[in-house]
């Protein structure tokens, strides 16, 4: 029926070439789906044998090859314990013994966390206990799995001092610096406080830091204070984050240091903040530092006195305070199945966050996942409403205790199985909808979803059909203004900007603050894109065969002679590596100059089709593909070459990814009658009104150099 519909609307559609088009489109599933090339129906569960397994955390190598960690334990001793995966999700028979390393360090030991470094050798972190207590422990691997003996002691390190003391999270600075947060017992009752050992890169305490390498950090007196996760801000400040605690009432509790291992004053209250969720008991159990330098928090709260619990997060701005545009108030809390604990979280390069965690159905036990738009709604393309629950094995428990997001944007998360005897890790890949480097364009209100908008130059106004924050008119511009809408605050949200006779003019979304920069002048095509790969857009220009780019983050000026001065320029990530590459069209050709794989040139198309280049099978890279009399013909990347009719001659092709899932739909604006016609590649097809006869509709910048004007470009 969606099909047939469809051919009424559009009149010339080919029923064929969409269903060929629609179907392949969705090969790869939508986002949240589980990612079918990835063990056995997006399910890995790995047994160590005669020990049982739990996956703590899990980390992406930088060839793709996926580390989990965590303990094994075969009924009287606990060890630390590796896995290393395949990007298939089959076990990397070149780490340790068929893909597995088991760790003996002491009778007990467990492994809580996982970072590799730039080298690529691996540092897990946790406890171990010996007659002195619990102590600190790493241990650090070789590529191939062996205990890298030029750390510590035979590659383990153990960090005793008084008391008892547990590293539940590891992260590793620029400098190579290794920075261990957990907790430190006071004496051996239940006060407890933020500890934190920072190590050189052969395993000994950084002197440095702290008193001799140490932190110990409370928050009042007689509280259980505990850091459950901790991360590297990009100035090299550190923040921990876990609970402070009162009695039986628990908060939100994160701390920032310098890079000496004092409190950052500016951060907070002396350099802490804890934040009351709601409820008696909250805890972080991760935390993340966004692009722009927003902290996000994640971790549980309980409901009432049972045992229901949602998931809960938190954003603050880089002063501790919270962050009010996100969910209610700068907190959120998502019940997912019947009750849930957020274990992990990951942030995407286009600002959504990924929450991994257990959930409950019944008296079973699932890997629960949730996604969130950058205001800290749900992200409802996202599994069912936002949330994902996967149960693994028949019946009995599972869940997550790590996420993290693979480059090309599907995401893992690594956890147990557990049958109520013997448990084994657990890893599931599931869609993430594309490499989340490609933001969305023409995305107003940030939810990642592009807006039916238009440019109306008989009144001059931007009328905007936002799909999260509803309809908006905002005057801006002149009629004879060139359009040129982008996210140059790099806040995920497009700034309305025009170009006008060599200078911009755009409002700020992220602070609605107008701006005008004289870059270019009146015969130059204007050419907006993220050049640097920084996650906002630079003023850029064309001009005579050169890219000219302003870096509004820095100020700073790039200058790239790439095409001739006729050529059509059709700048996109073709990659998929987060940089906007410069591409020409000239004559049926595409020039591409890609920032990481280099040169290269595809003939696609003729010298008078429309070009809507983007990525049309949501793998991250922008495809080569042209719009002509109604027909559009795509040169995907993944999926290879597809070809469908849907729109006529006289409507305009405006592609941009409007239901959210990374992938760019097709679609086109019919001037004639004001209708939008868009194929949705999850939500199907559909027709919005929203424009009139002579609006301009807010669209992918293509220009036609005009032979009658040297020098000057048609819209």
């Amino acid at each position: 029926m969606l099909y047939k519909n469809a051919y009424k609307q559009l009149c010339s559609l080919s029923a064929t070439f969409l269903l060929i088009f629609f179907l392949s489109a969705n090969f790869y599933g939508a986002p949240g789906d589980l990612d079918l090339s990835f063990g056995n129906g997006g399910k890995v569960t790995t047994n160590f044998g005669a020990l049982s397994g739990e996956a703590e955390n899990v980390a992406i190598q930088s060839d793709g090859k996926i580390v989990a960690v965590g303990l094994a334990y075969d009924g009287q001793n606990q060890h630390f314990a590796l896995a290393r995966y395949n990007t298939d999700g089959s076990l990397d028979t070149t780490f340790g013994m068929g893909g597995k390393v088991v760790t003996y360090i002491n009778t007990i030991a467990r492994a809580y966390a996982v970072a590799i470094q730039s080298d690529g050798k691996i540092v897990a972190a946790g406890y171990s206990i010996s007659t002195s207590g619990n102590d600190f422990a790493l241990a650090r691997y070789n590529t191939n799995g062996s205990l890298d003996t030029t750390f510590g002691t035979g590659g383990i390190v153990l960090a005793p001092f008084i008391g008892v003391q547990i590293a539940y999270a590891v992260a590793i600075q620029p400098d190579g610096k290794i920075v261990a947060a957990g907790t430190y017992y006071v004496g051996f009752d239940y006060e407890t406080n933020f500890a934190l050992m920072r190590f050189n890169t052969n395993g000994s305490l950084d002197t440095s830091f702290g008193t001799g390498g140490v932190v110990i950090t409370g928050f009042n007196s007689n509280n259980s204070d505990e850091a459950y996760a901790v991360a590297i801000q990009s100035d090299g400040k550190i923040v921990a984050a876990g609970i402070s605690a009162s009695g039986t009432s628990y908060d939100f509790a994160l701390a920032r240091y310098n890079g000496d291992g004092s409190l950052d004053t500016s951060f907070g209250m002396g350099g802490q903040v804890t934040t009351d969720i709601g409820g008696n008991e909250n805890a972080v159990n991760d935390v993340s530092i966004q692009s722009d330098g927003k902290i996000v928090a994640a971790g549980y709260n309980r409901i009432g006195n049972g045992n229901d619990y949602n998931f809960a997060l938190a954003r603050y701005y880089t002063n501790g305070s919270l962050d009010n545009t996100f969910g209610m108030g700068g907190t959120v809390t998502t019940l997912v199945g019947e009750s849930s604990f957020a274990s992990a979280a990951a942030i995407q390069s286009n600002g959504k966050i990924v929450v991994a965690g257990y959930g409950r159905i019944g008296t079973n036990g699932v890997l629960t996942l949730a996604r969130y738009n950058i205001d800290g709604s749900l992200d409802n393309p996202f599994g069912v409403g936002g949330k994902v629950l996967t149960p693994i094995g028949n019946g009995g428990n599972a869940g997550a205790g790590g996420v993290a997001i693979q480059p090309d944007g599907r995401i893992v998360a690594a956890g147990f199985s557990s049958n109520g005897t013997n448990a084994d890790f657990a890893l599931v890949r599931y869609q993430g909808g594309s490499n989340t480097n490609i933001r969305t364009r023409f995305d107003f209100d940030g939810d990642g979803r592009a807006d039916t908008s238009v440019f109306r130059p008989s009144d001059r106004v931007w009328y905007l059909n936002q799909s999260t924050q509803g309809f908006s008119a905002t005057q801006f511009g002149l009629s004879t203004d060139k359009i040129t809408p982008a996210d140059f605050d790099g806040d995920g949200k497009t700034d309305i900007a025009v170009f006008r006779g060599g200078t911009w003019l755009w409002l700020s979304s992220s602070t609605g603050v107008f701006n005008a920069y004289q870059f270019g002048s009146a015969l130059d095509a204007p050419v907006p894109a993220d050049y640097t790969g920084d996650g906002r857009d630079e003023l850029a220009v064309y001009r005579d065969g050169v890219w000219w780019a302003l870096d509004l983050s820095n100020g700073g000026v790039l200058s790239t002679p790439f095409g001739l001065g006729s050529d059509r320029p059709v700048a996109a990530d073709y990659d998929g590596d987060g940089r906007d590459d410069q591409a020409v069209y000239r004559n049926g050709t595409w020039y591409i100059n890609r920032s990481t794989l280099g040169f290269t040139s595809v003939q696609w198309g003729l010298p008078t089709d429309r070009l809507v280049p983007a990525d049309y099978d949501g793998d991250g890279k922008a495809d080569p593909a042209v719009y002509r009399d109604g027909a559009w013909h795509l040169n995907r990347s993944q999926n290879g070459y597809a070809s469908l009719q849907f729109g006529t001659t006289t409507d305009v092709p405006t592609p941009a990814d409007y239901d959210g899932d990374g992938t760019t739909d097709v679609a086109v604006f019919r001037p004639s009658d004001g209708n939008w016609y868009r194929l949705r590649s999850m939500s199907g097809f559909d027709v919005v009104h929203f424009g009139t006869n002579g609006d301009l509709p807010i669209r992918t910048r293509r220009y036609v150099y005009n032979e009658e004007c040297a020098g000057c470009w048609d819209y």
